[in-house]
């Protein structure tokens, strides 16, 4: 159901989704994100074409895409060398 709801509401298909390498994972996020994004819009809004059920399954579709993809690291802090002062 959420396969046929994501593809009839963005064009997306979910074997598409994972099957993609990570620069295509990235620019399908941003999309998915800007619908969420116009979905919230709609419903703040209370315009009649807002479905709380299209919000949920962009939703849960982002939720997948981050899922699956890496998490993100951060590098190690670096070192600062502690000056030593000292008595001549």
């Amino acid at each position: 159901m959420q396969r046929v709801a994501l593809l009839c509401n963005c064009g997306i298909e979910i074997d598409r989704l994972q099957m993609a390498d990570p620069t295509a994972r990235l620019v399908l996020a941003k999309r998915l994100k800007r619908l969420i994004e116009r979905e919230r819009i709609r419903g703040s809004n209370r315009h009649w074409s807002y479905d709380l059920n299209r919000h949920i399954a962009l939703k849960q579709a982002l939720d997948d895409l981050e899922v699956a993809r890496p998490p993100k690291t951060k590098p190690a802090p670096k070192r600062r060398r502690q000056k030593i002062v000292g008595y001549a």
